[in-house]
């Protein structure tokens, strides 16, 4: 079972980077959460999003927030009861180390059958690609890992995944949840150095990808990143986990509740799209995407797209 988590779990001492919540305002907006309702954060993260919500649900109101990313919860406490603090207290909030995909479990310890909104916004925090040792990104070298819960001893390492997997399924994963054209040499690239070294540290993968992939002379994107998105993606199941999450918000919420989703890559926006028309009435159609302004002051705020339902039935 998920545990809440307690003052002092997670971070174990170590310093948490800024982050700058995307669409912060426009998710508010779309999620419209009213005093006395339950809201669940399923990527809580540093609560960026998760303080509005609480101060908007005052008085009366609960927060359940979750993260498959211990790291961050104690950061997010801290934040939270400032939120509190400032709302004038009368809302209460709760943190629950598990993945969104278990809302449903986490609720269910609360004593809570139905909640009022989701949110939830997909994708890596600042905190995640920061820290080196989590082997997240290109530009810091570190081991090669990527998960976004490393105290899960099911779930394998990226490294311990590429040092297994066969030719065709690297390529195969690359293709389809990177959308990397030079999958197959990549591939090919990766099994021929594995056989000399294992591939263990990110910059080991990101100089092998960028001595296969030709780089246009004004390209935006690093020759690796695709890669790096594909192989974290794969790694920690994130298809898999936004079908079975949407799947449990759908389930929780009451008639008339809100699910706010914001994703970063085609993939995840393409599920989301055909989920919420399945179901959902449509507050908007087109996506919301940030303005110039925060995409100067957060560039990875370009990427990001916004969409909500409302779960068809009497309003809530």
């Amino acid at each position: 079972m998920s545990q809440p988590t307690q003052p002092g779990d997670g971070t174990g001492g170590e310093r948490v980077s800024v982050h700058q919540p995307v669409l912060r305002a426009e998710a508010l907006a779309a999620l419209d959460p009213r005093p006395g309702q339950v809201v669940v954060d399923g990527t809580v993260g540093a609560a960026g999003h998760a303080s509005m919500v609480l101060g908007a649900i005052a008085p009366g109101g609960t927060l359940i927030g979750i993260d498959r990313d211990a790291a961050v919860l104690e950061h997010a406490r801290r934040t939270l009861e400032a939120a509190a603090s400032e709302a004038g207290g009368g809302v209460r909030f709760r943190l629950f180390h598990a993945s969104y995909s278990r809302m449903a479990e986490v609720l269910q310890q609360e004593g809570v059958s139905r909640c009022d909104r989701v949110l939830l916004d997909l994708g890596v925090s600042s905190f995640q690609l920061d820290t080196a040792a989590r082997g997240f990104s290109f530009q810091h070298d570190g081991p090669l890992d990527m998960r976004m819960d490393p105290s899960d001893p099911a779930r394998p390492t990226a490294a311990q995944w590429l040092a297994r997997a066969r030719e065709a399924e690297i390529a195969r994963v690359l293709w389809e949840l990177g959308e990397e054209r030079y999958a197959r040499r990549i591939a090919r690239a990766i099994v021929a150095a594995r056989a000399k070294a294992p591939l263990v540290r990110t910059g080991q993968l990101a100089d092998l990808v960028a001595r296969c992939v030709p780089r246009a002379r004004h390209a935006r994107l690093h020759p690796a990143t695709r890669t790096f998105q594909a192989i974290r993606i794969h790694v920690n199941d994130e298809l898999g986990e936004l079908r079975a999450g949407l799947a449990a918000a759908e389930q929780l919420l009451a008639a008339g509740g809100r699910l706010v989703v914001i994703s970063f890559h085609s993939l995840e926006d393409r599920i989301v799209k055909d989920f919420l028309r399945r179901g959902f009435d449509l507050p908007f159609r087109k996506p919301i995407t940030a303005s110039a302004e925060e995409i100067a002051r957060n560039p990875r705020a370009r990427s990001a797209k916004l969409r909500a339902g409302i779960k068809r039935g009497a309003a809530a």
